[in-house]
């Protein structure tokens, strides 16, 4: 258990920004990545949040913690076994997202619709990352 990285804490987000950003398939997946430049907010149910910036379509930084929602374009969340059942590639996001599962508390749902490739390839970049999911 020593060599996992507690979920969406600052070693976590690291790891996971590598694992992103090296997975073309995230890329590949929005409508138009090159635009695609905000801050958003993903929230675990009663749990840890991270605060993630994109840029043209790539993770600039990723924090552990959440920000002030005023600065957030988008702000999803799930509760821990979604998205560790994202990330073990066992569900797609936007299907965990038509189910409700996923929520956007903030943000256009047309961003995910047209965009749900790169959620899904997003959110299934973090099993690549050695996870400890009790948050």
């Amino acid at each position: 258990m020593a060599d996992q990285l507690k979920f969406f804490s600052q070693e976590w987000c690291d790891a996971a920004r590598e694992a992103v950003n090296n997975n073309k398939e995230v890329y590949k997946g929005f409508k138009d990545p090159n635009s695609f430049t905000n801050k958003m907010e993903f929230r675990t149910i009663g749990g840890p949040a991270s605060t993630l910036e994109w840029n043209e379509g790539q993770v600039a930084s990723w924090s552990a913690g959440a920000i002030d929602a005023s600065e957030l374009a988008m702000i999803l969340e799930g509760n821990l076994d979604t998205w560790q059942a994202a990330a073990a590639g066992n569900e797609q996001g936007g299907k965990l997202l038509m189910q409700g599962k996923i929520k956007f508390i903030k943000g256009p749902m047309s961003a995910a619709i047209e965009n749900a490739n790169a959620l899904n390839n997003f959110l299934l970049s973090w099993g690549a990352v050695a996870t400890d999911w009790n948050a």
